[in-house]
């Protein structure tokens, strides 16, 4: 369960390194392989299948043309705090105030975006948002074993050497851009599985064969479990109702006392 960790590997190192890993005929051909993964025991979530709070984030396109939007959230939000940012193509977050995002009243997943006339917009592509949601959730920690492996392409026999070297050093250069890209979100019917890599980490390596040179590596992931919330489920009490003495009170508590 690598999420999108391998087609990550292979664009970082491709779009980094295109003299060695670029083109139709690469010097150095590269290849992501998965190997099994080790489940966290601890990790049991157990308020698994109630619903409760929990967090979502929405990467939605931005319209430079309309930058007001509308805009519309993919869950239901709940009433916490709502954080609104303009992301740009160098990786910029923009933090916006409160009063240039609006909710819609009536649909509380929808709104539009009120930008200070002052705001620089070049670059910024996408509106970021995070929100609080109830939803029914569990959690499982695995650690995910990797190997990338470099084979000989149309290069020299001393190009796996080079490559190796250059390989790692870039993976170690971008580990947080690998975290983020490895991310991945599988949907059927109601149910979802996020999985989101927390770690990664170098596990060795070495030169199995004369024309293979291989990277080990150790990824942490988490995968967060969702289901969707049925007709009324996570709904919050309004009022209670029980039968009253005298019918003027909403609650009728009785305590009684064996003397």
């Amino acid at each position: 369960m690598t999420g999108n960790l391998e087609p990550a590997l292979i664009a970082l190192l491709s779009g980094a390194l295109p003299a060695l890993f670029g083109g139709a005929a690469p010097l150095v051909r590269l290849a992501a392989l998965a190997g099994e993964f080790t489940l966290d025991p601890s990790s049991t979530d157990a308020e698994a299948g109630q619903p409760r709070s929990d967090e979502a984030q929405d990467a939605l396109p931005f319209d430079a043309a309309r930058p007001e939007g509308p805009y519309s959230l993919s869950r239901p939000p709940d009433t916490s705090v709502r954080k609104v940012r303009l992301t740009t193509a160098a990786g910029d977050r923009i933090t916006l105030h409160d009063a240039e995002v609006a909710f819609d009243a009536a649909d509380a997943r929808r709104f539009t975006l009120a930008l200070r006339p002052s705001r620089d917009l070049g670059g910024v592509n996408g509106v970021l948002v995070r929100y609080g949601v109830t939803a029914v959730y569990a959690t499982l920690r695995y650690v995910q074993e990797l190997s990338l492996d470099l084979t000989l392409g149309a290069g020299a026999a001393g190009t796996l050497e080079r490559a190796q070297a250059l390989a790692m050093a870039v993976l170690a250069l971008n580990r947080g851009a690998l975290v983020e890209g490895g991310a991945k979100t599988e949907q059927a019917d109601a149910y979802g599985a996020q999985m989101t890599v927390k770690a990664l980490h170098f596990a060795g390596g070495g030169a199995p064969a004369a024309d293979l040179r291989r990277i080990r590596l150790r990824a942490e992931f988490e995968l967060k479990g969702v289901r969707a919330l049925a007709d009324g489920e996570g709904a919050p009490i309004v009022r209670i109702r029980s039968p009253g003495a005298d019918g003027a009170r909403p609650v009728d508590i009785r305590v009684q006392a064996d003397a």
